[in-house]
């Protein structure tokens, strides 16, 4: 077959696949509630069926071998009706779903599916069809799940040797699914249900990083609570830059590079403003300051912003600077205050670029105490 016609082949296949997928996509995100549905379940077998197939004729063997797999595995659904679906099992088939959506993206990719990308996403595939097995057994046989048990003075504690794998699997089985519901959110109409609901996932996210000591994962998060949280951000505006944050940061978090996530431009043009507190009134102590400080030492789990308040120059000698102080030029390697913001320049700094994070978790820490209120 010459290469016109293969490629023309396989663009009709990548077309139909990703049709499929989407199908698949959408059966496992209401997998709980089509239990009962015997041809709604037997379109996602077809789909993932026509995947393999027309992957094994064209040779894409890694294509053929998942969709193989995901195939076998929701035939056990297919066969068994009487046994109810946990959010485990949807994880699971949902983790299964990305391995073969991934690569089907990479072979639309100009660099097509090359064997770098194959063993990039087939690593832990077999693991995850394992788990798939194993949980598929418990819940036809009646077998429960084991349940692990905390108690209050541990419930956030991770033993040291299983702290990093750990975390690595929450972050790979978790985030997409939140990431998931987000993006089904933000296809709903704008409303204060919707924008709750994105801020309980919010919440969840944040609770992750904070469960690990991901303290750049926090500072995120708060961000892109902070932008959900304002009514004139636009979910159409929202949802590209918000999943993109969040899936650029979990990939960080995998490569165990987690201190290089940072707040990006994008994110923070959605932050509220609070800035502009400070021009409002004549009186004899920086607005802004008196309530950064407020907040912070009312809040005994922040004393860290105390630390970055001296580092920067918002506090002085242990006191909240005053509006009537003199500064005539901003400071090399300080973040700007409102007081001398009009002499600071981003480009004459060098160090401007290490309290970003900061400055986005300081608007996301405003923008959370309703000061318009």
């Amino acid at each position: 077959m010459d290469q016109d016609k293969q490629k023309q082949i396989t663009g009709y296949f990548i077309e139909e696949a990703k049709e499929h997928l989407q199908t698949i996509e959408s059966g496992l995100l209401n997998l709980q509630t089509m239990m009962g549905d015997s041809e709604a379940i037997n379109e996602i077998f077809r789909a993932a069926h026509s995947i393999k197939g027309g992957a094994a004729m064209l040779g894409f063997s890694s294509i053929q071998h998942v969709a193989h797999n995901f195939e076998d595995y929701f035939k056990v659904i297919r066969e068994n009706t009487n046994f109810k679906v946990d959010q485990h099992l949807q994880t699971l088939f949902l983790q299964a779903f990305d391995k073969l959506q991934e690569l089907v993206e990479h072979l639309q990719s100009p660099y097509g599916l090359t064997k770098d990308a194959v063993d990039t996403v087939m690593a832990g595939s077999d693991q995850i069809f394992a788990n798939l097995k194993t949980h598929l057994q418990e819940l036809t046989t009646g077998k429960p799940a084991p349940v692990v048990t905390t108690t209050a003075a541990n419930a956030n504690k991770v033993e040291p040797q299983n702290d990093t794998r750990a975390m690595l699997t929450m972050f790979q089985s978790e985030v997409p699914v939140k990431l998931r519901g987000m993006l089904e959110l933000f296809k709903q109409p704008d409303s204060p249900r919707s924008r709750q609901n994105l801020g309980t996932i919010c919440a969840d996210l944040l609770g992750m990083g904070e469960r690990f000591g991901l303290e750049n994962w926090a500072v995120m998060i708060k961000s892109v609570s902070a932008a959900v949280a304002n009514p004139n951000n636009q979910f159409r505006v929202l949802a590209p830059i918000l999943i993109k944050e969040i899936k650029q940061a979990q990939e960080q978090v995998l490569a165990q590079k987690a201190n290089n996530i940072k707040v990006s431009p994008q994110l923070l043009q959605l932050v509220p403003e609070v800035a502009a507190i400070a021009s409002t009134g004549n009186t004899s102590a920086d607005e802004v300051s008196k309530i950064f400080g407020a907040v912070i030492e009312e809040d005994k789990a922040m004393k860290g912003w105390q630390v970055f308040s001296d580092q920067v120059g918002w506090r002085q000698s242990g006191s909240w600077i005053a509006s009537n102080a003199t500064i005539n030029n901003a400071p090399v390697g300080h973040f700007p205050t409102p007081l001398w913001l009009s002499s600071w320049h981003q480009s004459k700094d060098t160090k401007a670029k290490e309290f970003q994070s900061q400055y986005a978790a300081f608007l996301a820490k405003m923008s959370s105490c309703n000061l318009n209120q």
